[in-house]
């Protein structure tokens, strides 16, 4: 049994700067993650981070029109969010941001930045102003390898005090009296498992997008590391709320940024036409609508037989000229030509909508925590309200390093106060421990004829059919349907290859399948249970709003899914009648 103060499940942006966090507090730290930190899956994130900055230079300062301009940032979230945004940890992210601009660039990432040195700032979709913050087209690149850089020094100054665990994959939150105690672990290439005991616990597990087939999420997204959290009695929220974004490149999982539709790109159908003009959700900002909105009108496109080959749109980024878009915009321009075939300074892309991002996590509050004592989320397996119904382009990173820092102060703080309490008792660990090594024994044993890529591909299929952009009750009860016997065969006729531990990527794909099956059992009957349309979530039986702005509250007891309802915490009815700079006077 590894004993440490806190440990941290994932090593993604999130799980870092939550690390960088706990160590500057001089906590001994361990990190556990299934891949090399520089391998998470948000090293590919383009879009950027929003803060509201002074002058356009500085992170913060004493400009009277820095507060007016946060409460413009709140507004334009709560709008996009339709108005499902949690006021205290909005404002907590907001206030926050300037603070993580700059701490990045003291550690040395290079923000794209104007002739005159100012911050290159774009406008993207649903906002009203320019706060968007890239390093060309690369953010997640620049940014992930910045706070690794902050970890590798940290380690060499104190290598008592933060060590990584790369390629384990984590099976259980062990929790005594409603309070974590640890995980169990196993290394993936020798196939043994350990008891990692913690006095707080950060969950930074990051997304589950690849329960869906149309994602551009990496292979490693899951759902397991949501999975593992639920199991032990964690609450969920709102994880219905799936964002999609507009321009995922077909028959692939790579995402073209939406940094090129800030930048001016087109979207046209197959007579060439703008279509997002001719709705009336989309008129007025066009390709600087929400993405919820340009997803649904590109499918309605689709539908109405304007679609190209009957499947997508073209993404038409001529308009930028060659000299931009290898200034700005490299990478996509690189993998426009490496994936589509065409050079997009002189030729259409096509694109089409795509699973991208999980608004729905573990129920967390301003201060990160969960429901479970001494346990904190952060990142994109956590909705701490933010968000509400849809995300702003650009805000999802802000979040995940805002909150990881607050998550490592709030898990630090729990660690050193309950320093002397014992957490956990040697036999919780001991029948814990046995518990997940017959369950391995027996998924390496089972003989039986399903394979784990056929099931996954099932799956992927009902959640894509069934759970995306449009939904209905017919299709969420057939997916549950379906869901449900997948698990069902998951449980009795699995064909694991291999009948050993040591290095056996068929076992770890088992493992990953039942996470992932899990959590779209979850998001389908989230969906169910929502009869109302609101941002991404869109019911073609429910069209409307109800009306009540409520968050929806998952639990899983005895493998039954547990739904109910919470009200927005809101002090304000609508933040969009409040004048810019009023919030900040009563805050």
């Amino acid at each position: 049994m590894k004993a440490f103060d806190i440990v941290i499940v994932g090593a993604g942006m999130a799980g870092m700067r939550a690390a960088i966090g706990a160590v500057r507090r001089d906590l001994r730290v361990a990190v556990i993650s299934k891949v090399h930190p520089l391998r998470s899956p948000g090293l590919s994130a383009e879009e950027g981070l929003n803060a509201v900055l002074h002058d356009g230079r500085k992170a913060s300062g004493k400009d009277p029109a820095v507060p007016a301009l946060m409460d413009l940032h709140i507004k334009d979230a709560r709008d996009c969010g339709y108005q499902f945004s949690d006021d205290a940890p909005l404002e907590t992210m907001v206030q926050r941001a300037p603070g993580v601009v700059r701490e990045l660039e003291r550690w040395g990432c290079p923000f794209s930045l104007e002739k005159d040195g100012q911050y290159a700032l774009r406008r993207t979709g649903a906002v009203s102003r320019p706060r968007n913050l890239h390093v060309s087209d690369k953010t997640g690149h620049a940014v992930l390898y910045t706070l690794y850089e902050q970890c590798v020094r940290l380690r060499q100054n104190k290598p008592d005090k933060l060590r990584f665990f790369e390629e384990w994959l984590v099976l259980k939150l062990l929790v005594s009296g409603n309070a974590a105690a640890g995980v169990i672990a196993m290394q993936m290439d020798s196939g043994k498992t350990e008891v990692f005991q913690a006095k707080s616990i950060i969950w930074a597990s990051g997304g589950s997008g690849r329960v869906y087939g149309s994602t551009s999420n990496a292979l490693t997204s899951t759902g397991l590391g949501l999975a593992v959290p639920v199991s032990a009695g964690v609450t969920l929220q709102d994880m219905e709320f799936v964002q999609f974004g507009p321009t995922q490149l077909p028959g692939s999982h790579i995402q073209i940024t939406e940094a090129a539709l800030a930048e001016g790109a087109l979207l046209l159908n197959r007579k060439g036409e703008r279509f997002l003009a001719s709705y009336n959700d989309s008129r007025e900002e066009m390709e600087l609508s929400p993405r919820d909105v340009i997803c649904r009108n590109i499918y309605r496109e689709i539908l109405a037989g304007r679609g190209i080959d009957a499947s997508c749109v073209h993404l038409d980024m001529r308009t930028l000229g060659r000299r931009k878009i290898r200034a700005i915009l490299p990478v996509t321009r690189e993998l426009c030509r490496k994936h589509a075939g065409a050079d997009p300074a002189s030729q259409l892309i096509p694109v089409r909508p795509g699973q991208n991002y999980m608004i729905g996590g573990i129920h967390t509050n301003e201060k990160a925590e969960s429901d479970i004592n001494g346990l904190f989320a952060a990142g994109e397996c956590a909705n701490p309200g933010v968000h509400g119904a849809n995300a702003c382009e650009g805000d999802p990173l802000t979040e995940a390093l805002v909150f990881a820092e607050i998550a490592a102060d709030s898990a630090s703080k729990y660690a050193v106060q309950h320093r002397n309490r014992k957490h956990g008792s040697e036999t919780l660990f001991r029948n814990a421990l046995e518990e997940e090594e017959n369950k391995l024994t027996h998924m390496l044993t089972v003989k039986g004829e399903v394979r784990t890529a056929e099931l996954r591909n099932k799956m992927q299929e009902l959640m894509d059919r069934h759970a995306g952009v449009f939904r209905d009750g017919m299709g969420l009860v057939e997916a549950a349907k379906g869901i449900r016997e997948l698990k069902k065969t998951l449980a009795e006729d699995l064909h694991t290859d291999g009948k050993e531990r040591r290095a056996n990527p068929g076992l770890t794909e088992a493992l990953e399948l039942k996470g992932s099956l899990e959590i779209a059992d979850i998001i389908v009957q989230a969906a169910l249970s929502r009869n109302e349309s609101i941002g991404v979530h869109f019911r073609n039986d429910f069209p409307a709003p109800k009306g009540r702005r409520r968050h929806s509250l998952i639990k899983v007891r005895k493998t039954k899914i547990r739904i109910r309802y919470t009200g927005v915490k809101s002090r304000h009815k609508w933040l969009k009648e409040i004048a810019p700079g009023k919030l900040a006077e009563k805050l």
